[in-house]
């Protein structure tokens, strides 16, 4: 039940603040909920976590207060792309493509001096796995045995250079570090599956890649940019509609729930107290 709440937190927060006027570019994370929930939830309260430009429903996944992050989206200052909360161990946020994995390499090399047994786990798109730094930390986090989970939000959809290997995992293998691609849409298989890394992790002490398939349903940006790209019609809308009405995790993982026993009242509550605490920000 913790993951629907998760989950579903994270999509009302997504949508409040798409409706807001903030300073400066927005990138929501609508439709990628079980990546962050599934992860997030998985790791413990002391491990690190890195995010990109698209890392709100990353902190929100690992305990940052919804209030905390809503005003430093609010701010101006380090603004949406830079959210951080060193009190649930997000270190920070980072826009520029594929600038993550070394901070998570520093971090865990850091952890590992100390033995003070954390994980830095860093989310990275699919674009980022063309990035030069990418390889370069599976290298050094390889070579050094450093204990990073490595995970790619593959939502299909990257701007710019696209490998012909489309199976992004399978790259960790050049650098001997397990891996596995997992439904990014079922939150329970992305959690069992990073329980699975972080075990790893600790018995071996060597780094982890898991590459999560998954689904962005808004565009790149919100707002304005939001309402531009739809009409460029570079993603096929049809497609989209067919993700948003059969591959949403939230409905996914709603529909188990009941036909596990949960009653729809009982989901419905839980969407009424997320809404209440969204609505109050």
């Amino acid at each position: 039940m913790n993951k629907l709440r998760i989950m579903i937190r994270i999509r009302l927060f997504e949508e409040r603040v798409a409706r807001l006027k903030i300073k400066g570019p927005l990138h929501s994370c609508v439709g990628q909920e079980a990546v962050s929930a599934g992860v997030c939830l998985a790791l413990d309260k002391k491990d690190f976590i890195i995010g990109n430009h698209r890392s709100h429903g990353h902190l929100i996944a690992k305990g940052s207060d919804v209030k905390h992050l809503m005003s430093q989206v609010l701010k101006g200052n380090g603004n949406s792309m830079h959210v951080n909360d060193p009190s649930i161990g997000a270190i920070c946020s980072t826009a520029i493509v594929g600038s993550g994995p070394p901070l998570a390499c520093g971090l865990a090399f850091a952890s590992k001096f100390k033995n003070d047994d954390r994980i830095a786990c860093v989310f990275l798109g699919d674009g980022a796995v063309s990035e030069g730094t990418f390889h370069e930390s599976l290298n050094i986090a390889s070579q050094l045995r450093l204990p990073v989970l490595f995970v790619i939000e593959n939502n299909k959809v990257a701007v710019t250079t696209v490998p012909r290997q489309h199976n992004y995992h399978r790259f960790a293998d050049s650098y001997g570090i397990s891996n596995i691609k997992v439904d990014g849409q079922n939150v329970e298989s992305v959690y069992n599956a990073s329980v699975d890394a972080i075990r790893l992790i600790h018995n071996t002490g060597m780094p982890f890649v898991l590459e999560a398939e998954t689904i962005r349903f808004h565009e790149h940006q919100e707002g304005a940019y939001y309402e531009k790209m739809k009409e460029t019609n570079y993603r096929d809308n049809k497609e989209i509609e067919d993700w948003i009405e059969n591959r949403d995790p939230i409905k996914l993982y709603s529909d188990k729930l009941i036909k596990g026993g949960i009653s729809v009242d009982e989901l419905a509550d839980i969407y009424s107290q997320e809404k209440r605490l969204i609505n109050s920000l």
